[in-house]
């Protein structure tokens, strides 16, 4: 079978956007172009209805900068010019998300209206026989850890299947935020594809981070190896800010 995509590049969480078509396996179609191209993070699987986007990521997990670049590939492939309006609708989350964008010198600069988590509390766990007590955001579709430098980065790496497999997420992050609280390293653990990354920018991790230390109306620029995304938290919405940069069409066999 012949799959059709568009890589797209949202603060460095390189994605791929494949046409979805009915009777594609979505897993093979995800880890084969994964396993080609190692610099892409995640898979969606994308189609059009009207003004609005389906979108189905290939562990069926919830993704921020997914529905960023499937806006942004919308815009572009729609032919609209000034800022535009639609909705990500992802299988199998229950709200969708109204995003907006507008393109300028090649960029396709994106405003997402990320629901605030159906729940935050604290998760205490062990790693390298220390104990650790943090803050956990749950979204539906994605469930974030919001850590420190108190945890190792092979610690995480180390507990956080366990950690998935314990919450039954469908994906979990471990969001290492620096003491000063500007600057974050997202690994994010997908069950669905046993795909693990250190991931270049987080989009929901940097809302959950919003939703878990900020303050209502407060405006967070959150540093990321991949660039800088912004979240301004109003209460019942978090308001997600970033940028897309959208290559060509490109076709491969599977």
């Amino acid at each position: 079978m012949k799959i059709d995509f568009y890589i797209a590049d949202p603060t460095g969480n390189i994605t791929a956007l494949v046409d979805y078509k009915p009777d594609i396996d979505l897993k093979t179609a995800a880890h084969k172009i994964m396993n080609d191209d190692n610099s892409i993070e995640q898979v969606g699987f994308i189609s059009f209805d009207d003004e609005k986007i389906k979108l189905r990521m290939s562990g069926d997990e919830f993704c921020g900068n997914a529905a960023m670049s499937s806006a942004a590939l919308w815009y572009k492939l729609s032919g609209k010019s000034g800022e535009q309006e639609t909705e990500v609708l992802f299988y199998g989350v229950k709200e969708p998300v109204k995003t907006r964008v507008l393109e300028k010198s090649g960029y396709y600069y994106c405003k997402c209206a990320i629901k605030r988590p159906e729940e935050v509390k604290n998760i205490e766990f062990t790693a390298d026989k220390k104990g650790y007590n943090f803050p956990l955001v749950c979204f539906d579709g994605i469930t974030h850890i919001i850590a420190d430098n108190t945890i190792s980065e092979q610690a995480a790496i180390g507990v956080i299947k366990n950690l998935s497999c314990r919450l039954n997420a469908k994906a979990l992050g471990i969001m290492l935020l620096n003491e000063d609280k500007t600057f974050l390293k997202p690994l994010v653990y997908v069950s669905g594809t046993d795909t693990l990354f250190f991931e270049n920018s987080c989009a929901s991790g940097s809302c959950a981070v919003s939703a878990a230390i900020g303050a209502k109306g407060e405006k967070m620029s959150l540093d990321q190896p991949g660039g800088t995304l912004e979240i301004l938290n109003l209460g019942d919405v978090l308001l997600l800010s970033g940028k897309v940069k959208i290559s060509a069409r490109y076709s491969k066999e599977i």
